[in-house]
């Protein structure tokens, strides 16, 4: 639904968000009325703006549970936006400068890069659990403190999976390739 509130009158209003509250499937709202939020969401989306690096979006999306209110208790604090680019220098892809010469995995880092598919593997799974557990039908009827846990256990695979893919990409980079 886009913007629904615009244009109805207060009775209307409680008929829908009473409809909305009624109804077990899933809905996407956008809306900009902060009450009508607060009654009906179980869960946000927010585009959020991020520390500016070269090559990275400048936001990103990030979900959080409950309405308008809990998204204003759990959010990170706001990033300073700048008002100039970063110089020219610092936009530059990091291909233009001379590669780095690949040199040879040390056995801890042969047995690191070996395990990380698995550790990756699992992470996925793991998230994907998450995932359809927060699918479950009645899921957000539960405790907002279930919730808040679930969606921190959520962050910390998403976090731990990132630095997996990261790990993996840095030591593939410096094995040598036949």
């Amino acid at each position: 639904l886009d913007e629904p509130t615009n244009d109805l009158d207060a009775e209307t209003l409680e008929l829908l968000e009473e409809r909305l509250m009624e109804y077990t499937g899933t809905v996407i709202v956008v809306s900009h009325d902060r009450a009508f939020l607060d009654n009906v969401a179980t869960s946000l989306l927010a585009f959020e703006p991020q520390e500016a690096r070269p090559g990275r979006p400048t936001h990103v999306v990030r979900e959080y549970v409950g309405g308008y209110s809990d998204w204003l208790r759990q959010r990170p604090p706001p990033v300073e936006a700048t008002a100039e680019p970063p110089p020219r220098s610092q936009m530059e892809p990091a291909a233009a400068s001379p590669a780095a010469p690949r040199r040879k995995l040390s056995y801890k880092e042969q047995q690191e890069l070996a395990a990380l598919p698995g550790l990756i593997e699992r992470l996925e799974a793991e998230i994907a659990g998450i995932h359809a557990e927060m699918a479950t039908e009645g899921y957000y009827r539960r405790a907002g403190d279930v919730l808040a846990a679930d969606k921190t256990r959520l962050d910390e695979a998403e976090r731990r999976l990132a630095e997996g893919y990261a790990r993996w990409e840095m030591l593939e980079g410096n094995a040598p390739h036949s």
